[in-house]
């Protein structure tokens, strides 16, 4: 998320949120600040392109149901429904359309329901709503809670006083696990993820050493499962899971088959390596088996020793040391956000099984000549044209393909595309590439021509450019183009561009960058694969190949601090504190009363300027109607008196000012309180009671006043 700016619209105050955002902005490094839409505008800001979400990096988007039906009330949980699913409609619309509009990154969350006027029936209609309309939505993604950072105490999520003095429904603590949550979201879908996660064995699946203990003697428990259910969620949102571990390979298998019902088995894991090499060296062994790049691998080890030595020897790979216990290392992965995936398709499902056929191939390439290979691999090519089903996997493929991607593009935005499906007698690749076509004239130029690596150099893209060739020759065009701009990883499409019968040619405002392959439409529809004297492309980076852009791992440490100690709203606030700049501590001022300290303390963290005396005001130092409301707040919850609007919006307001009205209301309702107390204890007790009572204290009255004169 490096240089991106996040624009805010809410239907309720939401600026208080802003401090965490920002705080988590600073967090993971990235430049840009936070923007807020007028008070409940979401509807205009989406819309005008000019506003704060329009010039926006992404946009966040905060509702409650209660805000978009005025007539949801707390006692009618299904309260019209009909309005209900016409604001999410609408709001969807204007969404998809602000997004696209934009080209960023949007994201809704529904926002708990207010007790007393909102209603969870109707907050849970509005989630179900907006899932349902933006699941096919890449750009747009819907947020329903704020796990899982959300406060365990309900009451530490809404804020009655705050929400019916300025509208702020929602406590610190909830605004610290809201933005949280929002910015883990957004970071999944605005930097690439990692595609293969490495596990170690010993100390990480399970506790004991099988090399010592043998596989009766480890131990696999209840804790333990929860990691083995974290890594099963990798696999089926379609992460490759390889292990590496320091053992005798048949030990971990053995252990594999003596727990049958752990939430993955041997069939789940795509590569292991389990010997006595280095694990770095391990590492970069998976890479080439998998052709795959280092920086699209996550490593998992207990070791401090084996990770450390594994960033010297493969720093691209993004190396995290679990901890010790199995309760906290199943938490450490539930907080890993580089684990994390916005959406997940059917072509992610099945990449596991898709990189075990395609081990088998390679199996059967070795044991026969590459003419024989190719013969009885039974190739299928199916290519149609893309229709609704095909969106998500489309965006997928022009966003992450990177080496047989002619024109390097990621976004699509032709006439007409063509999806290609391929099979063959070991297994279905599913859909790996894809054309995009227009009409110019006499010529059907394709502005995009990919195709995934694990599909490439077997003769797809000949039947691709064939499929062009057909096209044109079938509606009455000469000639077709295929738009080549070269980049830094796509050199297969500039070797494949090279051995086809075709002239470089310049075209548009583009032909600087970019040159267009022209060839008549029958040699185009003549094109065929020739495996004895084309290569077999299994193009290898210096660093091992990715397929699709890999995730460039983030810090090590950064990402280990946010899994470990930034899992819950109050450590959160912690750190937002810790993190602001404060000139001044307000203990260390001399003569500070207690009550004078804490609000000083209030004021350094709400205001822009910290203050210095028990002297300076609340307006002086920055303070504002909302920051005003966020105080009053912290007031009652700490001291439980609200102040007086009087003492307010004065220039009086200082902090040994309003110190002084906060010890006063606590006296006055204390002794209150003690009178009424008194009060109820009197109407409990008898005349003759009563009678004892007055005769007892007209006594001791006496006896102090005969004290007195005698002394």
């Amino acid at each position: 998320m490096s240089k991106i700016a996040l624009g805010v619209a809410a239907t309720f105050t939401a600026e208080p949120l802003g401090d965490a955002l920002r705080f988590w902005l600073a967090e993971l490094g990235t430049e840009g600040d936070v923007a807020f839409a007028p008070y409940d505008q979401v509807f205009p800001s989406l819309l005008d392109p000019g506003s704060v979400l329009g010039r926006a990096g992404a946009v966040v988007v905060l509702v409650r149901a209660e805000d978009l039906a005025g007539n949801v009330t707390a006692g009618a949980a299904d309260a019209d429904p009909a309005a209900l699913d016409a604001a999410a409609d609408d709001l969807a619309t204007a969404l998809r359309t602000s997004a696209a509009a934009a080209g960023t990154p949007h994201l809704v969350a529904v926002c708990p329901a207010s007790p007393g006027h909102g209603s969870p029936g109707a907050h849970a209609r509005l989630a179900a709503g907006l899932a349902e309309a933006l699941k096919d939505d890449r750009a747009v993604g819907v947020l329903t809670s704020a796990e899982p950072y959300e406060p365990a105490d309900p009451e530490a999520v809404h804020d009655a006083f705050a929400d019916r003095t300025g509208n702020v429904p929602y406590t610190d603590h909830y605004f610290a696990a809201l933005a949280a949550a929002v910015v883990r979201r957004l970071q999944a879908v605005t930097t690439p993820r990692p595609k293969v996660v490495v596990a170690d064995c010993d100390g990480t699946l399970w506790d004991g050493v099988v090399g010592e203990d043998g596989p009766d003697g480890v131990v696999i428990g209840p804790e333990r499962e929860e990691i083995w259910r974290e890594l099963a969620r990798q696999v089926a949102a379609g992460r490759l899971l390889c292990l590496c571990s320091k053992n005798e390979e048949k030990d971990v298998r053995e252990v594999f088959a003596r727990h049958p019902g752990l939430p993955f088995g041997l069939d789940d894991v795509t590569a292991m390596r389990v010997g006595w090499e280095a694990k770095s060296q391990a590492l970069r062994s998976l890479a080439d088996e998998l052709n795959l790049g280092l920086d699209s691998f996550v490593f998992l080890d207990d070791s401090p020793v084996e990770c450390a030595e594994v960033r010297a020897g493969c720093p691209e790979v993004l190396t995290l040391q679990m901890p010790p216990g199995a309760a906290d290392a199943a938490a450490f992965l539930r907080h890993c956000w580089s684990l994390d995936l916005a959406a997940v398709t059917d072509a992610d499902r099945d990449r596991t099984r898709h990189y075990q056929e395609e081990r088998r191939r390679e199996q059967a390439r070795g044991e026969m000549s590459l003419a024989d290979f190719f013969a009885t691999l039974d190739l299928r090519v199916t290519i149609t044209p893309a229709g609704p089903g095909h969106e998500a996997r489309a965006a997928q493929l022009a966003e992450r393909t990177n080496q047989f991607n002619l024109s390097g593009t990621r976004r699509l935005d032709g006439d007409e595309t063509f999806v290609v499906d391929v099979r063959d007698r070991f297994g279905d690749y599913g859909v790996v590439g894809l054309t995009e076509v227009r009409t110019d004239g006499d010529t059907l130029r394709a502005g995009a021509f990919l195709l995934s690596c694990r599909a490439l150099g077997r003769g797809v893209e000949h039947r691709m450019l064939a499929h062009l060739g057909a096209l044109a020759r079938d509606r009455g065009l000469a000639r077709v183009a295929l738009s080549f701009r070269p980049t830094e990883r796509n050199q297969p499409a500039r070797d494949f561009l090279a051995t086809l019968p075709a002239t470089a040619e310049p075209y548009g405002e583009e032909a600087a960058e970019t040159a267009w392959y022209v060839l008549t439409a029958a040699d185009a529809a003549a094109v065929v694969h020739s495996p004895v004297h084309a290569p077999v492309h299994s193009p290898v980076h210096p660093s091992g190949a990715a397929e699709e852009r890999a995730a460039a791992p983030a810090g090590w440490a950064a990402v280990e601090r946010i899994a470990t100690r930034l899992t819950g709203p109050e450590a959160i606030l912690e750190a937002i504190r810790a993190a602001r700049p404060v000139s001044v501590v307000a203990a260390e001022i001399a003569g500070a009363t207690p009550v004078e300290a804490t609000v000083m303390r209030w004021w350094a963290e709400l205001l822009d300027k910290p203050p210095t005396s028990v002297n300076d005001g609340f307006f002086e130092l920055g303070g504002h109607s909302l920051r005003l409301v966020q105080f009053m707040a912290r007031v009652r919850a700490e001291f439980g008196v609200e102040l007086p609007f009087d003492t307010l919006y004065t220039t009086s307001f200082t902090i040994a000012e309003v110190a002084k009205v906060i010890e006063e209301r606590q006296l006055a309702e204390t002794g209150d309180e003690e009178l009424a107390g008194l009060l109820d204890e009197l109407a409990g007790l008898s005349d003759e009671e009563i009678d004892a009572l007055l005769e007892s204290g007209l006594e001791s009255g006496s006896e102090s006043g005969s004290e007195s004169g005698n002394g």
